[in-house]
This record gives structure tokens, sequence and C-alpha cells, in this order.
């Protein structure tokens, strides 16, 4: 079946998808940077939560951007150039690196807050808060500017692939 037609969708689709995928990581972003500067724990705790759940859009963003790119780079023929695996080798790249580094980093401090994390066995009590300070301490870190770096400058090295094409 030829998809030509439908490239315009196809790459409307992934445009949207990407829009979706930043706005997600967005909130998120902009959380951990005020994050920083909250001494309430309620409050922490709520930025927290809104951040989880800002990466429920980022996820559905990263579904749609991946498969209509996909389905755009074999329909366009694109998967026969260079360009196109190194932006995903990039992606790929970001995911790994910022996963581990992002999850740990908000799971510490919700512990630090008493909060249970992921990790959190069933039978496991309540983490134990710990005084605000060492919160704060926590939440301040140079986390934030490390993601920031890792996950924008790699967006701008994926967008300069995809709109110049250079390989």
């Amino acid at each position: 079946m030829d998809l030509t037609p439908y490239l315009p969708w196809l790459r409307f689709l992934h445009i949207a998808g990407a829009i979706a995928f930043v706005a997600g990581h967005g909130v998120s972003m902009f959380m951990a940077f005020r994050l920083r500067s909250e001494r309430e724990p309620s409050r922490m705790l709520a930025m927290l939560d809104l951040s989880s759940d800002s990466l429920v859009v980022a996820g559905i963003g990263l579904l749609v951007l991946v498969v209509s790119g996909v389905v755009d780079g074999i329909v366009a023929g694109y998967f026969g150039q260079l360009w196109i695996w190194l932006a995903l080798i990039v992606f790929v790249a970001i995911f790994v690196a910022m996963t581990p580094l992002a999850a740990k980093h908000f799971d510490t401090i919700r512990a630090a807050l008493g909060q249970r994390t992921r990790a959190t066995k069933r039978g496991d009590p309540d983490p134990v808060p710990r005084p605000i300070e060492e919160v704060v301490a926590l939440a301040s870190g140079a986390r934030p500017e490390q993601l920031a770096v890792i996950g924008g400058g790699g967006l701008l090295v994926i967008l300069w692939l995809m709109t110049f094409k250079p390989f």
C-alpha cells in the first residue's frame, strides 16, 4: 500500500507528538528548577506529583512521535540516509542518560519528604521524613541544569539533523 499521499499527515502527527513530548517534559523541567526554592514539604510533594502527571502527556507524545516518525521515515525512504540513524542514536542516548538521572534525583527527594517511591517494596515501611534543610539541600543540586543540557542540547541536535538532513 502506497502511503506517500499521507506523508503530510504523518509529519503533522510527528510534530504534534514532539510538541506533546516537549510540553510534558517542560512542566517537569520547570518544576525541577522551582523545587530548589521551595521550603514547604506539602508544596514540594505537590510539585513532584504534577511533574509525574505531566510525564504521562510526554509518554503519549513520545509514542505518537516515534510511531509516526518511523512510518514517515519508511514511506519517505529516509532510512537509507545517515541523518535519520544519527537522530535515532542521539534520541536513545538522551533517553538512556536522562531517565536514571532524573528518576534517582526525584525519588531521593520524594523519600526524603517521607513519600514512597517506585523502588519502595510492598512490605517496606514508609520512608521517614528528613529535616527540611536536608531536603532543600538535595533539591538544590545541579541536576536540573544537567538534565536541561542533556535534553535540550540533544533535542537541538535532533532538530538540526531533521531540518537540514546533512548526511
